[in-house]
């Protein structure tokens, strides 16, 4: 029984190796979080290392990259954000990839969790597809030549039901 366990956890650890660094339910998440903790979160995780930081418009951006040189580097940027006028923040978080396999499988998990395709298409560059709910905004791009994916989410304001 102890071997067939090990075998297994084993079996697993090998097929996660090649897997790509999050998740599309880890990447709304990270939205909900404030820049601290979307911070910790990431580097809890052990599959991103904090790379720099800069200021754009007086905001603190900060650049993860992924710690596994098995896989393609993969980027996340965090700490982009709008204020709204009752005080609301709503924030976006950006992923790339360098392969582009990990945004087709970030495709399948959008569909799977209930997203809307609301556009799917493709300029000069990229292959375009954009998902929408009440709660998000969500971009995700395929460059036309395969070499590259982003996915941006960004927070929707919600207005509840009265």
């Amino acid at each position: 029984m102890k071997k067939t366990v090990a075998v297994f956890l084993l079996m697993c650890l090998a097929a996660g190796l090649k897997a790509q660094s999050i998740s599309f339910f880890d990447l709304t998440n990270l939205t909900n979080l404030s820049e601290g903790q979307a911070h910790t979160y990431l580097l809890l995780g052990g599959v991103f290392k904090h790379e720099y930081q800069e200021e754009v418009n007086g905001k603190k951006l900060e650049h993860f990259r992924s710690r596994s040189n098995k896989v393609a580097p993969q980027t996340i940027v965090i700490g982009q954000n709008e204020v709204q006028a009752n005080g609301t923040v709503l924030r976006t978080v950006t992923y790339t990839t360098q392969d582009p396999q990990d945004i087709v499988n970030l495709i399948a998990q959008a569909k799977r969790s209930g997203m809307v395709l609301k556009f799917q298409g493709q300029d000069q560059d990229n292959n375009i597809y954009k998902f929408d709910n009440e709660f998000y905004d969500i971009v995700m791009l395929i460059s036309t030549n395969n070499n590259k994916g982003s996915v941006q989410v960004t927070q929707k304001e919600f207005i509840g039901y009265q």
